[in-house]
């Protein structure tokens, strides 16, 4: 999808490139003046300068999106671990909920429930809730091995609330479609301008090319980033794999 996307911006602004060059034989030579010139490239450097903003923000922002998601799955893996030496805590009725963390785990990095979005990952809420009640009705001897129920509980609801934190943040991914119609739109009048005040010729049309080769990887970036539980860019699962193995 974002190839596709990237490669249709790409064909675009280099067809308005083009459109500018075939537009400049045939502009009136009183359309072709210095004044006419110096509005244009006047207009260019205005629409130039708030399109540079606008991806630089767009650029910014998926890009910061990306490291939250990427952060949480960290945390979550530090939860893990944590949860784990808690219940090694607290006593050998622990043993059975330590087995079910470890089958919840497995299970996630399985199914790659890092890699897509959360609809139907493995860990479904009622196996998290029962994870939890396991956890609330051990039977504890001693004050050390309460203190450590009481730390695990913690650490269990934290996992249930990162599971729905990464669910909800899942479903808000969407690229924001309206600002990139924009901001095309915005480009390909840049690159019409571009063209209508220069003669075609083979340097140009290579010029124009590598602009909207520069374009499209910007578009490709915001899109890629924007969305990192798919595409080619995303989140890795390594932090959950590294846990599994500290678990086992």
């Amino acid at each position: 999808m974002t190839l596709l996307v990237s490669a249709g911006v790409f064909v675009i602004t280099l067809v308005a490139g083009l459109i500018g060059l075939g537009l400049h034989g045939r502009l009136p030579e009183h359309h072709r003046g210095n004044e006419s010139k110096d509005v244009v490239r006047l207009v260019q450097a205005l629409i130039a300068s708030i399109a540079t903003l606008v991806l630089s923000l767009l650029i910014a922002s998926a890009s910061s999106h990306f490291r939250d998601q990427a952060d949480s799955v960290s945390v979550l893996a530090a939860d893990i671990l944590v949860l784990d030496a808690a219940l090694a805590q607290a006593g050998p009725d622990a043993d059975r909920a330590r087995s079910a963390l470890r089958g919840m785990v497995a299970a996630a990095v399985d199914g790659h429930a890092i890699d897509r979005r959360f609809d139907g990952t493995p860990i479904e809420p009622a196996t998290m809730d029962a994870f939890y009640n396991a956890i609330a009705a051990l039977q504890t001897t001693n004050a050390a091995q309460h203190a450590a129920q009481q730390q695990a509980l913690g650490m269990a609801g934290r996992l249930v609330q990162a599971r729905a934190t990464l669910m909800v943040r899942s479903l808000t991914d969407g690229t924001q479609w309206p600002f990139l119609t924009v901001l095309v739109a915005w480009l390909c009048i840049l690159f019409l301008a571009m063209g209508l005040f220069v003669r075609a010729n083979t340097m140009v049309v290579l010029a124009l090319a590598a602009g909207a080769i520069a374009v499209a990887g910007a578009i490709f970036l915001i899109l890629e980033l924007g969305d990192p539980h798919a595409g080619l860019l995303r989140i890795s699962d390594a932090p959950l794999r590294l846990a599994l193995r500290y678990l086992n």
